[in-house]
């Protein structure tokens, strides 16, 4: 079975992992501090939740290109690669704010997959997700950002 954020156990592990993240950690590959990824992991589980005000009508693929990357996502637990590209909603460019507070965000959206409820995401490559492809990228985003900084 591929990995997924819905896992109750998978979760934890994630989450504590996250709370091993400290604000002046070093990234081992990007150009992201640890104060602009938690941010950026924060605002992507808001995304994905429906928390706050998004444009689920914004695509950067054809049909095609959604379907056929999606599926290679999905299939298997190979990690994202180092440098993918990220929705221009959910960059962060100020380069330093508040680590504790984003993290604790950060974490209660982890903590909304218990019961993963939000019928109108649309994701901006993938296109429309099933909540258990949604639950993998989830887990493969997380533990992407936390390799990225040696958690």
């Amino acid at each position: 079975m591929v990995k997924t954020i819905l896992d109750i156990k998978l979760r934890k592990e994630i989450i504590k992992r996250v709370l091993q993240l400290k604000p002046n950690a070093e990234p081992l590959w990007g150009t992201m501090n640890a104060f602009q990824m938690v941010k950026h992991c924060r605002l992507f589980e808001a995304w994905i939740h429906g928390i706050g005000e998004w444009d689920y009508s914004i695509s950067r693929s054809t049909p095609m290109q959604a379907a056929e990357a999606l599926a290679e996502i999905t299939a298997d637990d190979t990690s994202l690669m180092l440098f993918a590209t990220s929705s221009e909603t959910l960059i962060v460019s100020e380069p330093d704010g508040d680590f504790e507070s984003e993290r604790n965000l950060w974490i209660e959206h982890l903590e909304h997959y218990q019961n993963y409820n939000n019928p109108a995401f649309i994701h901006d490559f993938f296109a429309k997700m099933t909540p258990e492809q949604i639950g993998i990228l989830a887990y493969k985003h997380t533990d992407h950002h936390l390799r990225q900084f040696g958690v």
